[in-house]
């Protein structure tokens, strides 16, 4: 019998470029994401009320967010709004989603008066589950 020579195995190597791609693309996406969650947070609302009872909720993504500036100025998500267009905009959402939960952020220097506005607007149009933002209390 006759011996063969094997020939030498090449060493396998790790394939880093698939690695950078995939760093690369989580970067890009994680860039975009956290661009478009500065989007949805307009200058309207810089400091929230505090409060002992208020929990920090799992999921914000299925709420609409209504902002209320001090002036009364309204926005629903980013977009600037009357109280009518608001009402007719959250109409809409509630047909479409029933179960739809509104989450309401105001300055601690906006009056209550301006708030209530929205929180009626709300009732009116059957949207009735309502939270407002709070930041948690640090005692």
């Amino acid at each position: 019998m006759i011996k063969r020579k094997k020939r030498p195995q090449p060493e396998e190597e790790f394939q880093m470029a698939p690695m950078i791609d995939m760093v690369f693309l989580l970067l890009v996406f994680f860039m975009c994401v956290s661009t478009l969650a500065q989007a949805e947070k307009p200058d309207a609302v810089k400091d929230l009320p505090e409060s002992h009872a208020s929990e920090v909720p799992d999921d914000i993504s299925d709420r609409g967010i209504i902002s209320v500036q001090t002036d009364g100025t309204l926005y629903l998500g980013s977009s600037e709004m009357s109280l009518e267009q608001l009402k007719s905009r959250i109409e809409a959402e509630i047909k479409g989603n029933p179960d739809l939960q509104i989450m309401v952020r105001a300055d601690k220097a906006t009056p209550f008066g301006e708030v209530k506005k929205v929180l009626k607007a709300c009732a009116e149009v059957g949207a009735y589950e309502v939270i407002y933002a709070t930041f948690q209390a640090s005692n």
